[in-house]
């Protein structure tokens, strides 16, 4: 019980953070934040909370290019598992509340366990095919989900979320877990 007041606590110092903060969130390519100027507005509860950059022609272009000068294939496979595995462990840790609170800020249906244990699953899942399955070599993603999988089997992905505030909140987990430039980028 004392840890679930800890934890609850420590999720609205996190959501009252970031409620009365106006995030300018930014696309991510190669080592870039990249804010485009082409602003859309994040709403909650008809109140502008933040805004995210689109991206343009020209911006996709940089990330297709930057995700193909990245050598990640030919990084051993437990190296790109334990990336992932790492990930997992910040959100389930230090970062779990402050996903939480962004979650209830934009309003999501997302759940951080299902983040959590679809990083997981994905390195099991890879383990079991990653000599059956080819490598691609890009990918292009849309939600947090499918991120994973195509990363962990060597390939470069260029991630289009659809939960923007998110998405800013998993690309700093992703650097801070050791992920390369240019792996994984994200363009709106």
């Amino acid at each position: 019980m004392k840890v679930n007041l800890l934890s609850r606590l420590e999720i609205k110092k996190n959501y009252n953070e970031i409620f009365n903060s106006k995030i300018d969130i930014p696309q991510y390519i190669g080592n870039e934040k990249i804010f485009s100027g082409m602003k859309h507005p994040i709403y909650t509860n008809k109140k502008i909370i933040g805004s995210w950059h689109e991206g343009s022609e020209k911006d996709i272009q940089k990330a297709i290019n930057s995700s193909l000068s990245v050598y990640w294939s030919n990084i051993s496979w437990a190296d790109r598992a334990y990336l992932f595995l790492k990930a997992a462990d910040l959100i389930s840790g230090p970062y779990r509340s402050i996903i939480n609170a962004a979650t209830i800020r934009c309003k999501s249906h997302f759940k951080v366990c299902e983040l959590i244990f679809s990083l997981r699953f994905n390195v099991f899942y890879t383990n079991k095919i990653f000599n059956k399955q080819p490598r691609l070599g890009f990918v292009v993603a849309r939600t947090p989900f499918n991120i994973a999988l195509p990363a962990l089997m060597g390939n470069v992905v260029l991630w289009i979320p659809s939960e923007k505030q998110l998405a800013y909140v998993l690309m700093e987990i992703f650097k801070k877990s050791g992920f390369p430039d240019g792996i994984i980028n994200c363009s709106f």
